[in-house]
């Protein structure tokens, strides 16, 4: 029986496991708790939990009821032998009483504070379990669809996977529509699953965040917890002068305490349905793999054991593992799970012993390939390069000459750092160590490429491996990785016809001042900041810098400061676990298929241009005094330059649109764009959000203040114009209308938005496929045409007729006024300046 609080100010001892408040209850009491412990728990949907425990004296378990008026949301249990105090009270009075009494006010913000911090691990322990199985539910779906996929009948190998939700069974919808993000998004599903994949974190392609974190950011709660904190005779002295503080501590303290215990009612709801998806009924996941096994011990299979049994061995092997964590957090096991475990166990053991000699033969051979014996590599001996590259980490650091001191505190991390089972965790003190190690790292590599330029280009294999790939360690990655990088190390470059250059290269060209160097993440350039740190030597222009601070090396530091290790960190696509030194850990998909060549770049680019041919024009000015043209403004297309980074990851960072920033020429100067060497993904689709980022802002910058002006139609203002009154728009419907509002979540910025419109535009649109809505497919048409033979096939569906004809009338009158007016600058052939016959081409329709 729960206790009688109708008695006022009496002391009640209370024994083990005795109810002192049932959850739903009324609460009529301020309740002070003089010593023993008591146990919080609630039942939230058909899961109970023990949230957490109150010991000690001078407590007020159920503090948090009474200040809000509303029936306890928990249970609090005696957990040990109690002694508590009741005073009959109701929201009002205790309000009053906060202030009044100070220091029952202090107990009662004191608890409270206790209270959140407890609910707040709680809350962080369940959705970081939620969140593991999150991302195991996603990892194990593709797999599934890569073991079998005639699971959509409608689905060829190969081809693009459109969403479905009309599909009845919750998991198979939940695996499509994950597997057409994930292809949106740039992944590439492996031909064959590994234990790799699904260890790894797909999120970015899944649309997913697996973040074990909360955001919370209660400033007014830090404020206070402070306060608390400091001497209690002096927080008592303050809350004495001014009572107020406390009743303003305890309202936000409420508020707090409800938000966390919402957060904990839907995190808790999330992680049951995850659960219940993978473990409950025939439509479970784990059942799927069971009725898989099925198919493959009766020979109606073609799946290889090797492929398929360590994929249900991990996925027994992570289910037990997550179950155990649920049982550690919710004080007893998943009640749900049914008998699907018990019979994968089974299965998995049945069919590991009948085919282990082929897992043991699959097993030496993948070992034979980490040694270097892949018959692929023959021409590598394997042998000669491992003590070729023996401690290479100290060949670089010789090579270098770095300061000693860097060096040895440098190593010493690197010790401490490989020590760790994943040196890549973005646990704060391993951010910490990888941070400090980089800094070091840079500082090599600036003084490695300089001593290599001045050498004529003379190095051991190790620092060449560096500077190309970021390349350290030899213990850091496999034997087959080494091979790999040697292999690519010396292959021809290729021969593209768009600028397209190793990192190694462009470094070089800054040396020697070939190109003007990059902004930094700040947008600062190299004369900017020099003339900041020479604020007093009266430098108004790049011509007036003393020749001593603008050297090759000056310009090279700056480089590589600026541009180069911010996009090396950036490419990577995950900042908290960042490194720029290649590891085996960073390799989620085989290494010969994520390497990124010259021509790799040159087809991507050129599939792109195929489709959006005006992707990288603008319109500048032509002069030619000899024939009578003072200012004629025409279109030309500007091809970036595209820099291979020693970076690897799924992201591609359009870095500038333009190179010179002022003066003359500055408008046809190229943009650049940082490529990792290997790209965790689809090449293409990246480079399609790098140019959508480079068309956004190339328009703004050549049109200034007016690039979101409707009154001057461009790509820019049309399409912010269309995200800030969407929703009024009378060509969309409102089922249409909630749909963009819930994509538009996703994104943080409008040219975010403009990049996954651009993607489904080139991807799909371009084959007739409608996936942007009309207002878009009419921005869309006008700005960024469709390659003329595209247009004429397209031209044909009821969507894109009406747009065609108002294009072909607008470029067809452009052509005529052009072609009036360039008559004049004919010459006596009746040609034309090159420059004005391309743009006179251009308008053809």
């Amino acid at each position: 029986m729960p206790l009688d609080t109708s008695k006022n100010n009496q002391k009640i001892p209370v024994n083990p496991g005795e109810v002192l408040f049932i959850g739903g209850k009324a609460a009529t009491s301020m309740n002070i708790l003089h010593e023993g412990s008591v146990r919080v728990e609630t039942t939230l949907g058909d899961t109970s939990i023990v949230l957490y425990s109150l010991e000690g004296a001078n407590l007020t378990p159920g503090i948090f009821a009474l200040l809000e008026g509303t029936p306890y949301p928990y249970t609090i249990r005696a957990k040990t032998s109690c002694v508590v105090s009741t005073y009959v009270m109701n929201q009002p009075n205790a309000k009053k009483t906060l202030t009044t009494k100070v220091s029952v006010g202090v107990m009662a913000v004191r608890t409270l504070l206790k209270e959140i911090g407890e609910l707040y691990k709680r809350v962080l322990s369940i959705k970081g379990l939620a969140s593991k199985f999150d991302q195991t539910m996603d990892n194990l779906g593709a797999v599934y669809y890569i073991l079998n996929p005639s699971i959509f009948s409608d689905v060829t190998p190969g081809a693009k996977i459109t969403r479905d939700e009309n599909i009845i069974d919750p998991v198979m919808k939940l695996i499509r529509n994950n597997l057409a993000g994930f292809q949106e998004h740039g992944g590439i599903l492996p031909e064959k699953p590994t234990v790799h994949f699904l260890e790894e974190d797909h999120g970015e392609f899944f649309e997913k965040d697996y973040s074990e974190a909360i955001e919370w950011n209660d400033t007014e709660f830090h404020f206070i917890r402070k306060i608390l904190s400091v001497n209690p005779k002096i927080s008592q002295a303050l809350f004495e002068a001014d009572p107020s503080l406390l009743q303003s501590a305890a309202e936000s303290y409420v508020k707090t305490y409800r938000e966390l215990f919402e957060l904990l009612s839907k995190e808790t709801y999330e992680l049951s349905e995850t659960m219940n998806s993978m473990f409950v009924g025939e439509n479970g996941l784990l059942e799927k793999f069971n009725l898989t096994l099925d198919l493959f011990n009766t020979g109606y299979s073609t799946i290889p054991s090797t492929v398929l049994l360590p994929i249900t061995e991990w996925a027994l092997k992570k289910s037990k593992s997550l179950l155990d964590e649920y049982k550690q957090i919710f004080g007893t096991n998943y009640a749900s799970t049914g008998n699907c475990l018990e019979k994968l166990e089974s299965k998995q053991s049945e069919l590991t012993s009948k085919f282990g000699h082929e897992l043991n033969a699959q097993k030496n051979k993948e070992e034979a390939i980490a040694q270097g014996n892949d018959p692929i590599r023959a021409g590598i001996d394997t042998k000669a390069l491992k003590v070729e590259l023996l401690n290479s980490a100290s060949q670089i650091l010789n090579y270098s000459q770095a300061d000693p001191e860097s060096v040895k505190e440098f190593s010493t991390l690197m010790v401490k750092l490989k020590s760790f089972k994943n040196p890549l965790d973005p646990e704060p003190d391993n951010r910490k160590i990888r941070r400090t190690i980089a800094k070091t790292y840079w500082d090599v590599y600036k003084k490695s490429f300089t001593k290599w330029l001045q050498s004529g280009k003379q190095a051991p294999k190790a620092v060449e491996l560096m500077l190309r790939y970021g390349y350290f360690d030899e213990s850091l990655l496999d034997d087959g990785h080494i091979v790999e990088l040697v292999g690519r190390l010396y292959q021809p470059g290729g021969n593209p016809s768009a600028p397209i250059h190793h990192g190694t290269d462009w470094l070089e060209k800054i040396y020697s001042r070939e190109v003007p160097t990059s902004v930094d993440e700040l947008g600062q350039t190299f004369f900017e900041k020099l003339k900041m740190d020479l604020k007093d030597s009266g430098i108004k222009s790049e011509k007036d810098i003393p020749p001593d601070y603008d050297t090759g090396e000056a310009r090279l530091g700056s480089e590589i400061t600026s541009m180069y290790e911010p996009n090396v960190r950036l490419t990577s696509g995950n900042i908290a676990s960042h490194f720029p030194i290649l590891t085996k850990y960073h390799i989620t998909i085989p290494l010969e298929k994520c390497f990124v060549s010259k021509d790799d770049v040159e087809k991507a680019l050129q599939y792109i241009l195929g489709i959006d041919y005006t992707a990288f024009n603008r319109e500048v000015i032509y002069r030619n005094e000899d024939i009578g043209i003072k200012n004629e403004f025409i279109q030309r297309s500007i091809i970036p330059d595209f820099i291979l980074v020693p970076s690897i990851g799924p992201k591609i960072m359009m870095w500038q649109d333009l190179s010179i920033f002022r003066g003359a020429g500055s408008k046809e100067s190229r943009g650049r764009i940082c490529i990792p060497h290997f790209v965790t993904g689809d090449l293409k689709t990246f480079m399609l959000e790098a140019i959508a980022a480079f068309r956004w802002e190339l328009c703004k910058n050549i049109l200034g203040p007016d690039w979101n002006n409707v009154g001057i139609p461009s790509i820019t203002a049309d399409y912010t114009d269309y995200v800030q009154f969407y929703k009024k728009s009378k060509d969309l419907s409102p089922e249409l209308k909630e749909k963009i509002s819930s994509e538009f979540k996703r994104f943080r910025t409008d040219r975010d938005k403009f990049a996954y419109d651009y993607s489904l535009w080139i991807r799909y649109e371009a084959e007739g496929v409608q996936r942007v809505n009309r207002v878009v497919r009419s921005i869309f048409y006008r700005h960024i045409p469709f390659h003329k033979n595209i247009r004429e096939k397209v031209s044909t569906q009821p969507a894109y007729a009406e747009l065609h004809n108002r294009f072909k009338n607008i470029r067809t009158r452009q052509h005529k006024e052009f072609e009036n007016k360039y008559k004049k600058y004919m010459d006596a052939s009746g040609n034309l300046p090159k420059e004005l016959y391309e743009n006179l081409t251009f308008y053809e329709v």
